[in-house]
């Protein structure tokens, strides 16, 4: 093989194209790397700069219905949002799972963050997930059937044998404030729901066991969220806006 010699000025020429290359490079990357990036007005729910947070409770506590009793209660929400006259803003696009303490005591939903303003609604849905969507509770999905994915659960006691409760259906709830919140720097909504309206139609127990209950008992849970205010000490008791 033969022999290459090298000439010191080209090897000089190349190490300086070399490194002109490489400053050329390194400027783009950074370029790119400084471009402006939109960030999303949801929080994840534990961050310590959310400045509005979702608290529910339920508002009847004197019992369950007759022969019925309520052990335990989830839901699966999303699109958790507030609404102005021009505006939604979503706190929490989800899913999440949210446990519903039935003995009165305030539960934490979730929090976000979104600009100041006036305030006059709350918006959720409980959610069906979709056949292939992840979840974070695997109980809310059993099959890819529409029969085995569910946004309400309910367990408990019925005439002493043990239910369990899977609302098939998704549906959008929509609470009107009992006044207009004034969202500034950091604020907490406390929803309400009645949970002896699940299971009753008129004075009667609804048995959850049987299918041809579904459609009252599930209008019957939508209808149990209805009350929001404006509560930032979380007592459960609407503050003065």
């Amino acid at each position: 093989m033969k022999a290459v010699k090298l000439n010191p000025s080209n090897v000089s020429q190349a190490v300086t194209l070399l490194l002109a290359l490489t400053v050329i490079a390194m400027f783009v990357l950074s370029g790119c790397s400084n471009n402006p990036v939109t960030t999303s007005t949801t929080g994840t729910g534990t961050g310590s700069d959310d400045n509005m947070s979702v608290s529910v409770m339920s508002s009847d506590n004197i019992g369950d219905n007759a022969g019925l009793e309520i052990n335990e209660a989830k839901g699966l929400l999303t699109e958790i949002e507030v609404e102005s006259d021009s505006s939604s803003k979503s706190i929490k696009v989800g899913p999440i799972v949210v446990q519903l303490n039935t003995a009165g005591v305030l539960k934490a939903m979730t929090s976000g963050i979104i600009p100041a303003g006036r305030y006059k609604k709350i918006k959720f849905q409980l959610h069906k997930p979709e056949e292939n969507e992840t979840i974070p509770d695997p109980e809310f999905r059993e099959g890819s059937s529409g029969n085995l994915r569910y946004s309400f659960i309910v367990k408990g006691n019925y005439n002493s044998a043990p239910f369990v409760y899977k609302s098939k259906k998704t549906v959008n709830i929509v609470i009107n404030l009992n006044s207009t919140l004034n969202h500034g720097s950091k604020s907490n909504i406390t929803v309400l729901f009645d949970k002896t309206k699940w299971f009753l139609s008129g004075s009667n127990t609804l048995d959850p066991n049987n299918g041809s209950n579904e459609n009252e008992i599930d209008d019957n849970i939508k209808g149990s969220f209805k009350k929001a205010f404006r509560d930032d000490d979380k007592n459960g008791v609407p503050d003065d806006n």
